[in-house]
């Protein structure tokens, strides 16, 4: 018989031999058990305590000693009922905990141009449909071949989630977006945030240097300060 089953849902080796023994013996006492299940006689009453308050072993007494008997199997049903009932009463607590957790602030530093690349990447790895993604302009050299390829492919992996991508540049740079025609965009002439985007609860910063980086940023404060500041300038364009 394979008995991982029951380990699996909570019983010990002991619990679970003494549980087998009182099936095939019936009604017995502890000696009986003792000795169908080649166990200690502590282990024996700190295990059969543990299975009568899972409900799974009964007793009467009987003089001054205890008739043990099995539950019929059946109660397994209602053990692990009552352990779903429990959890479901704790999940409101381990819910707030794990809220805590997403609440925290987290900051990722990328290096080289694949670096930033990944960056990038994470920034819209958790996004669905219909999500924001709100960015002033990168600028990168138009002669930067690899970032400009890659630009497309993004432009094509946030259509294909459904993102509403949004972009303010200086106007300088309109000849850089005008074939981009997912994007949304509008231009200024007057000097703007650059290398810098928004989505979600996640900010990137970065820097198209000789040796490019990004800082990914996690923190809900500091991201909705620039989504708020990136739709007020949005609003104040053509």
């Amino acid at each position: 018989m394979d008995t991982q089953i029951l380990e699996n849902i909570g019983l010990t080796p002991s619990e679970i031999k003494i549980y087998l023994a009182l099936l095939e013996l019936g009604s017995a006492s502890a000696g009986e058990v003792l000795e169908q299940a080649e166990i200690q006689n502590s282990v024996f009453h700190f295990c059969v305590n543990k299975l009568i308050s899972k409900g799974l072993v009964s007793y009467i007494s009987k003089g001054k000693s205890k008739i043990y008997s099995a539950a019929d199997p059946e109660n397994f049903l209602l053990y692990l009922k009552d352990k779903e009932d429990e959890l479901k009463k704790l999940l409101p607590e381990l819910k707030e905990r794990q809220a805590s957790i997403k609440d925290k602030s987290e900051v990722e530093l990328f290096a080289g141009i694949k670096g930033v690349i990944n960056a990038l990447n994470s920034l819209i790895a958790d996004t669905k449909k219909g999500d924001e993604f709100l960015f002033f302009s990168m600028v990168v050299e138009d002669k930067n071949e690899e970032v400009q390829e890659f630009y497309e492919r993004y432009d094509l992996k946030r259509k294909s989630k459904g993102l509403v991508t949004k972009g303010i540049a200086p106007i300088k740079l309109k000849h850089l977006f005008e074939k981009r025609t997912y994007l949304r965009m509008k231009y200024s002439d007057k000097p703007l945030p650059s290398n810098f985007a928004v989505c979600n609860d996640k900010m990137i910063l970065i820097s198209w240097d000789e040796k490019p980086h990004a800082v990914l940023i996690k923190a809900n404060n500091l991201v909705n300060q620039q989504r708020d500041f990136f739709n007020r300038s949005w609003s104040s364009l053509k």
